[in-house]
């Protein structure tokens, strides 16, 4: 029967593992999705037009602003034998500073930086929960008269997702996208976690304690030592989620907090209670 149990438990520890790297992988997989998609919007019926590929370059959630790097690409008639533009062509992608693209006739396409505020709301205190709106618009035209465009639009800032959809609020010949930037699956997993392990870090904490307290036992070091411990390793702990999220976070009050609170008070309260039983028992032993 002993032998029975073992094996079962075994097995069990197996599928255990097996499961946990299931869910890993696929939390994974999620991400990857999330990196590799690319989003199509736009006059994709136009065989004529401007394929304007926006990569999403770096997203800081502090500044609230998203940089892009924007590559013009000529299709149809707007282009010449070798891939270029035919005409001068401008493209006015409305960012932080408001500056057209000029791509010229029969010239090398290169990419351009173009910064865009982020609204809708957010703010990084909401962190790993907070959330942000970006509107990206923009226009072309090829001499006097303005050409059709499609966005190709996919993200390289692992940190954040995003979610974007055609703007309906478009008119004329603007064509927009309003998109939803979220923390990325990592991100937020591994925000989690922490604040699990911070509270968790507490609960285990402030079992010692009461271990400590309910036995009058003095000073016990391994288990002083043990609230110490937890108590400045904490704050690396909290600093090393993704984002840098400053103090005052919800990630702050919802462990951070919490957990450092409880922790400290097990350890003065095991300290001062246990001193004071430590000189009661020298009391004692110097009467007798």
């Amino acid at each position: 029967m002993t032998r029975f149990r073992k094996t079962f438990a075994a097995l069990a520890a197996v599928l255990v593992v097996a499961v946990a790297i299931v869910v890993s992988l696929t939390l994974y997989q999620l991400q990857k999705d999330h990196v590799q998609t690319v989003h199509l919007i736009g006059h994709l019926d136009d065989a004529d037009r401007v394929d304007l590929d926006v990569v999403v370059i770096q997203i800081d959630a502090a500044l609230q602003e998203m940089s892009v790097q924007v590559t013009p690409m000529p299709r149809g008639a707007l282009a010449d034998e070798l891939g270029r533009f035919r005409a001068d062509t401008t493209i006015d992608l409305y960012g932080v500073k408001p500056e057209p693209i000029l791509a010229k006739a029969g010239e090398t396409i290169s990419a351009s930086e173009v910064r865009i505020a982020m609204g809708g709301g957010g703010m990084i205190t909401d962190y790993p929960f907070d959330k942000y709106r970006v509107n990206i618009d923009a226009t072309a035209a090829s001499g006097d008269r303005p050409v059709p465009m499609v966005f190709s639009l996919y993200s390289l800032d692992a940190f954040f997702k995003i979610l974007p959809k055609i703007d309906e609020e478009q008119r004329g010949d603007a064509i927009g996208t309003v998109v939803t930037v979220s923390r990325s699956t990592a991100s937020l997993t591994f925000a989690l976690f922490v604040m699990v392990l911070m509270l968790g870090l507490a609960l285990a904490a402030g079992t010692a304690a009461f271990y400590v307290l309910s036995g009058k036992r003095g000073l016990i070091w391994p288990a002083n030592t043990l609230m110490a411990a937890v108590l400045f390793a904490m704050i690396p702990l909290r600093n090393a989620v993704p984002g840098a999220p400053p103090i005052g976070s919800v990630i702050d009050f919802g462990s951070f907090f919490i957990a450092e609170t409880v922790v400290a008070l097990s350890l003065i309260c095991t300290v001062l209670v246990g001193y004071r039983h430590e000189v009661g028992n020298e009391r004692k032993d110097v009467a007798q």
